[in-house]
């Protein structure tokens, strides 16, 4: 009873202002089925239904099915029966996640960019107000734990927060203050039953491990270990909300929302005059003024500073691509954020990579690696996001890679002989929007590896005891 109490009490609190529910808003509950998802609707569907609480809101429970493992399905139909439970309207999609995934992107990545988008869809078609998740202080602890590691700065600190402005509504996080033991003690307070989903128990993922095996360590040693990191969390975004106000100020940060493309702005010349340190946290907060999910990373920042450099003697204009869709650009004196049109095919980019050694691709927020390695049976029957490959090169040659070009040509494996580029991404069920953003590897003219598609036929293993292996990992850090 304490715990339920608990749930209330802070959904109460949190939805007060500066962000309160009136009359006739809309919420949108993201509902995995989960413990930690069915504490955030029992408590909603509670105070929803009381009449003097929040007066006529309109809640909704989402849930997406990722179709990553074969009970999906049957979680999908146990969350309904949930919902159903609490009266409260259920809707529900399935997303073939493994084929929406973008080059050099993690599985976990790729499902949480169309999970988000899925409930903006529910949430724009709803005209609802919020989304709400049920993360939690260990979600929090965990999260700060990841970005430690992941070597972050202030930002990362800051870890999940409780607010997050969208488009035309926001996503908030309403019981981020209460341990995850304490919502599924409401949950079986209440007599409902949580489904989990098997991905979270998998150790092959960063958070799994931390959660798993990292912070049950630490917590050996410091049981206080949760609420400090939290704690850590909370700090640092007060920090940063002093220093976001401070950097608004002083770069002249503004919203945009002409031409019904969302974004933000700062005056470049003021941009330019801060101090070096400052940069990365001035452009995280025009990330977050235009309503960007997270900051651009550090490869990004580099391209951008170097195009303004070129821009300032006047060489070019500047246009970014700085990952998730969104685009720096430098129109009449402002460097602006706007997300890019889906329609829009990337700009060419072209880079060099003396082996062996690792590139990193900003307008990809990607890292390919190109090193000697023994054969490993792996190397035979294909991986997603690496490839060996037999290549006549020695340490200190140079290969390039790019995105692709009219006319492109490859002898793709195990074909009959040399076809066009745009014939195997369309029979390989490559989507349009991502044929431009796939980093091709290329030994002179020809392409040896195409991420997630095909390698050369001429460059394939044979009898050769080692290989050159190709990677291509993600450079953003984990984020909930």
């Amino acid at each position: 009873m304490d715990q339920e109490l608990d749930i209330l009490q802070s959904l109460e609190t949190f939805f007060r202002p500066p962000h309160p529910l009136a009359a006739g808003d809309g919420l949108i509950a993201a509902f995995s089925g989960g413990a930690d998802s069915t504490a955030l609707l029992w408590g909603l569907a509670q105070l929803a239904a009381r009449r003097g609480a929040w007066p006529g809101i309109q809640l909704v429970a989402a849930h997406l099915d990722h179709g990553l493992d074969p009970g999906s399905a049957g979680r999908a139909a146990a969350a309904a029966a949930t919902a159903g439970r609490l009266g409260v309207p259920f809707v529900t999609a399935r997303r073939e996640v493994p084929a929406l995934r973008r080059p050099g992107e993690s599985v976990e990545e790729a499902a949480r960019r169309v999970r988000y988008a899925f409930l903006e869809e529910v949430r724009g078609a709803r005209g609802a107000t919020y989304i709400a998740t049920g993360h939690h202080r260990d979600d929090q602890a965990e999260t700060v734990l990841l970005r430690i590691l992941f070597g972050s700065g202030i930002e990362g600190l800051a870890g999940v927060r409780p607010l997050i402005i969208i488009h035309r509504g926001a996503v908030v996080r309403p019981l981020l203050g209460l341990p995850r033991a304490a919502l599924r003690d409401a949950v079986a307070a209440a007599g409902l039953t949580a489904v989990e989903d098997p991905t979270n128990a998998g150790l092959e993922t960063p958070r799994n491990r931390v959660r798993h095996s990292l912070l049950p360590a630490l917590a050996g040693d410091d049981p206080d270990i949760v609420p400090r990191l939290a704690h850590l969390a909370t700090r640092a975004q007060g920090a940063g909300a002093v220093l976001d106000r401070r950097i608004a100020d002083a770069i002249g940060l503004r919203a945009l929302a002409d031409s019904g493309a969302p974004g933000a702005a700062a005056d470049r010349r003021l941009l330019a005059a801060l101090p070096g340190p400052l940069l990365p946290v001035a452009l995280a907060a025009l990330h977050r003024r235009a309503g960007a999910p997270y900051p651009a990373g550090e490869p990004a920042r580099a391209e951008l500073l170097r195009q303004l450099i070129a821009a300032a003697g006047g060489h070019g204009e500047v246009r970014v691509d700085c990952g998730g869709g969104w685009r720096w650009a430098v129109e009449d004196g402002l460097l602006t954020l706007r997300r890019a049109p889906e329609r829009e095919r990337m700009a060419d980019f072209t880079y060099t990579l003396e082996i062996p050694g690792d590139l990193e691709i900003p307008e990809l927020s990607v890292r390919v690696g190109l090193h000697h390695r023994p054969v490993e049976p792996w190397m035979f029957t294909g991986a997603p996001h690496r490839a060996g490959l037999a290549l006549p090169l020695v340490a200190g040659d140079r290969v390039t890679v790019r995105n692709r070009r009219p006319g492109d040509r490859l002898h793709p494996l195990g074909a009959s002989g040399s076809r066009r580029l745009k014939e195997v991404l369309v029979d390989r069920s490559v989507p349009r929007s991502g044929r431009s953003r796939l980093p091709l590897l290329c030994v002179g003219e020809r392409i040896a590896w195409v991420p997630g598609v095909t390698i050369d036929h001429r460059f394939r293993i044979r009898t050769e005891a080692t290989a050159w292996v190709a990677t291509l990992t993600s450079m953003r850090p984990e984020t909930r």
